[in-house]
């Protein structure tokens, strides 16, 4: 079912939930579409039951896959959800979760009953902890606004219908509520349709691959493949010495960290017998791949791990359910920001995430004066012998020196650059308008430590600008 289609058929019965109840059809309508994936969740399909309320409907419930958290770790259970007859008797069960408000607080969510402005009515279900998704009102406000669900928002209908269950209350009409269309989705937001299937649960250990030309693949949605666990190693250290003869012990010469292995255990889940071997086709596609490729964990969807699959996986059929392991191999120790310090460093960039390091003051990475700060915030430091690092200057200079002062890093350029040519540090190469200059420079290169590093030119003349591009790095 299209995103539009069920929209479409759950409108009219969301509108009879307005009149009756006096909440939002445009809220009913969004939950709907957020936790159902549009209808397309196996719950929707089969229990006709949009909100995954457990227990029973009259007696009638499904037995469907679920995930808990006991001792602290997601796992997946059996348990029963309500089976509705219709879509509306499940939307009605959320209108009377409103109305009556939880066995310890019956005004638990008064201040969604009456409200006129969605925004409102999705920041008072977050404030009164109906998600734990603290932007689960944003994603609602968001498939509003796509959709122009407000439209909706009115009591005017031929349908006579009423409930005898439904409370007596005031009803007022709906304001206008202006609509905001410049907003970016969560490339993990739920609300995101994906080819295959949207009735497979994702836990944070749901992961996609992203090619070197930009095409994403979702293991849940559109490869039907629940992810149960993803375990990433830790890096083994690589530590050096050097025995000394007449000294006791050794001298220690250096520390590396070797490369990083990631396992997943997996459950695909074909439609039928028929489709097992086209599903199994479509996830050998997808693993093997000639080049390395990214791997990005729902659970940490703003980092991502260099990998190629490094051993063979035979899924253990049943049916059209399959059990298979998955083993990758990292080069890298290390993982690396999605956003590279050329981004914006904006929420509206969904770029970032808590635990990258980073500080209530915006870093700045483009400068056009002689001494100024740039931040590293990874964990790692960036040594352009190791990983990506470029510096570029625009700009007239005469004998050309960049210097980090907290590393003691210093680079120079011998010769001279107009106002219009740009010199461009990438690792160990340097070149000036394309044309390598690295015969007339001191051979040297500029590393970064992690946090603040200090720097400052020398050798510009006139007005120029200096940039620095490269990702974070984290074990």
């Amino acid at each position: 079912m299209s995103n539009a289609s069920f929209i479409k058929a759950i409108a009219p019965d969301a509108q009879k939930i307005y009149r009756n109840y006096n909440i939002l059809a445009s809220l009913v309508i969004a939950q709907g579409c957020l936790e159902s994936g549009y209808g397309n969740s196996g719950l929707a399909t089969k229990g006709k039951n949009l909100f995954g309320v457990k227990g029973s409907y009259k007696g009638a419930s499904i037995r469907m896959l679920t995930w808990e958290v006991y001792n602290g770790r997601n796992v997946q259970v059996y348990a029963d959800f309500r089976k509705y007859p219709s879509w509306y008797e499940s939307m009605q069960d959320l209108a009377k979760l409103y109305i009556n408000g939880t066995s310890w607080d019956p005004n638990h969510y008064k201040a969604v009953v009456g409200q006129t402005n969605y925004r409102k009515a999705t920041k008072a279900l977050v404030s009164a902890g109906y998600a734990t998704d603290p932007a689960y009102a944003t994603k609602l406000n968001n498939i509003i606004a796509t959709h122009n669900l407000t439209k909706y928002d009115t009591k005017k209908t031929t349908d006579t219908s009423t409930d005898v269950d439904k409370p007596a209350q005031p009803k007022p009409e709906p304001s206008v509520v202006d609509i905001d269309e410049n907003f970016n989705e969560d490339a993990f937001s739920p609300d995101i349709v994906f080819g295959r299937s949207s009735a497979i649960p994702r836990s944070d250990a749901n992961f996609r691959i992203q090619y070197r030309n930009g095409t994403i693949i979702d293991m849940a949605r559109d490869l039907s493949v629940l992810v149960r666990s993803l375990v990433i190693s830790a890096p083994a250290p690589n530590i050096t010495y050097e025995n000394i003869p007449g000294k006791n012990g050794s001298y220690r010469t250096g520390k590396v960290f070797g490369n990083r292995r990631i396992t997943a255990e997996c459950t695909m889940y074909a439609e039928d017998a028929a489709d097992f071997y086209l599903l199994r086709d479509e996830i050998y596609n997808a693993l093997y791949q000639e080049s390395e490729f990214y791997l990005v964990a729902e659970g940490n969807p703003k980092k991502r791990w260099r990998v190629e699959l490094s051993d063979s996986f035979d899924p253990e059929r049943s049916g059209s359910v399959a059990d298979f392991t998955l083993t990758f191999e990292s080069a890298s120790p290390y993982c690396e920001s999605v956003g590279t310090t050329q981004d914006p460093f904006t929420f509206d960039a969904s770029l970032w995430q808590f635990g990258e390091n980073l500080e209530d003051t915006i870093p700045v990475y483009k400068h056009k004066t002689k001494s100024f700060r740039i931040y590293n915030a990874g964990a790692i430091r960036i040594d352009p012998l190791e990983l990506p690092f470029v510096i570029s200057y625009k700009g007239a200079s005469s004998k050309l020196k960049i210097t980090n002062k907290t590393t003691g890093d210093a680079w120079q350029y011998t010769g001279d650059t107009t106002s219009k040519e740009t010199v461009i540090l990438d690792g160990v190469k340097a070149r000036k308008d394309g044309v390598s200059i690295f015969g007339d420079t001191n051979r040297q290169t500029i590393r970064l430590e992690t946090g603040w590093n200090e720097f400052v030119l020398s050798g510009t003349s006139g007005s120029f600008e200096i940039k620095f591009d490269f990702r974070f790095y984290y074990f």
